[in-house]
């Protein structure tokens, strides 16, 4: 009997169990797995902090180049100030001068002068002189000379358009117009304007003035324009030694190198075209070489070693545009990707990725801190100042 009984038991307890593994392994689910929530911008939140939280070889986080404001407003004649540590611009809102740090950060009110209608600012190469060309009346323009050192600030004589400085800056050049005897002609003179000397008569309207450095030579040329096939000319202060370094290129823009052994130049393929390149000259006009980059000179940026030109590339161009003409009045704006060029070979190297920049840029006027770890320039679309860390 008692042997009956534990087999029974024995029975029960195995069919027992036989039911609760059946239950456990069968028909109970597992749990459902506990997802959080996903966000619409979530897939721009990865991608932001992929991109700013490498790591170094010391195990220290890195962050990527990426290109940010520095400025609330529109700004113009953003230069690396002579300590080579910020930045003077004009303040669009009230026409002062300003001095900031490279974070945008409020330094230093250099003018109070209250200049309106600004257009752009020509500075000399130690930075303590600028002259300011305004909008006037009925489209005219008008220009107003200040002295950084002196702390003055003269208006120069109706009839200048066009103004540039010595290499040295100590002197200023212009284009001055006669409108009693209509005639055009380059001119030297003290920054005020007082002891001019004439130059050279010229026979365009607009003109593009540069000095070439280390020399006392002035070069200069038509403004630059789809229709008009350029003459770049040269020609020392006191008026001797004319000399023709380019001609026939439509568009033409220069841009001399620090050491003025090189200038690079930024035209289109034809009269009235839709294709532009850049290209490099000796000091003398010879050794033209192409380097097979489509932008304008406006968009460059030598380095101080005259060794390297950082450039943006123009993008999202229509096809009907023609240049420089359409993105010099601002018909078109473009979205730029950002370059480093070495002269000896041609060789191209991206500066930040497609992907890290975070916006659309229509870079002008560039310019690099004395370390080349960062780049400056002011965005066409909207006047701003920005910064693009290297």
């Amino acid at each position: 009997m008692i042997k009956k009984i534990f087999a029974i038991s024995t029975l029960v307890f195995v069919l027992l169990t036989g039911v609760i593994f059946v239950y456990n392994y069968a028909f109970k689910k597992s749990d459902p797995k506990i997802e959080t929530p996903k966000i619409a911008d979530e897939g721009k939140l990865e991608s932001s902090l992929s991109n700013t939280t490498k790591t170094k070889g010391d195990g220290k986080p890195e962050t990527n180049s990426l290109i940010t404001a520095i400025s609330d407003e529109s700004v113009f004649g953003a230069v690396l100030a002579p300590d080579g540590k910020t930045i003077y611009c004009f303040a669009e809102e009230n026409g002062q001068l300003n001095q900031i740090d490279f974070a945008g950060k409020l330094e230093k009110v250099i003018s109070t002068e209250e200049i309106r209608n600004i257009q752009k600012a020509f500075w000399n190469k130690p930075r303590n002189k600028v002259a300011v060309r305004q909008s006037g009346d009925s489209g005219s323009s008008k220009f107003i000379s200040l002295n950084l050192s002196q702390k003055t600030a003269v208006p120069l004589k109706e009839g200048v358009d066009s103004v540039s400085w010595s290499g040295l800056g100590d002197r200023m050049i212009y284009k001055y117009f006669d409108p009693d005897t209509r005639k055009r002609t380059l001119n030297i003179a003290n920054p005020d304007g007082s002891d001019w000397k004439k130059i050279i008569d010229i026979d365009f309207f607009g003109v593009s003035i540069s000095p070439v450095p280390g020399s006392s030579d002035v070069s200069f040329w038509p403004f630059p324009e789809a229709f008009t096939a350029s003459s770049v000319n040269i020609v020392s202060y006191s008026g001797e030694n004319k000399g023709e370094l380019l001609k026939g290129r439509f568009g033409a823009d220069l841009l001399w190198s620090p050491d003025g052994k090189t200038a690079a130049v930024s035209y289109t393929d034809q009269k009235g075209g839709h294709k532009t390149d850049l290209a490099l000259m000796n000091f003398d006009g010879g050794e033209f070489r192409s380097l097979n980059f489509p932008t304008f000179v406006k968009k460059c940026a030598w380095t101080d070693n005259s060794k390297y030109l950082f450039c943006a590339m123009p993008g999202n161009v229509p096809e009907a545009a023609i240049l420089p003409n359409d993105w010099q009045e601002g018909k078109i704006y473009t979205s730029d990707t950002f370059w480093k060029i070495k002269i000896a070979t041609g060789e191209k190297e991206r500066l930040i990725e497609t992907e890290n920049i975070n916006g659309a840029f229509d870079a002008l006027d560039p310019f690099l801190s004395q370390d080349e770890k960062n780049l400056f320039f002011t965005n066409k679309a909207d006047g701003k100042l920005y910064k693009m860390e290297l």
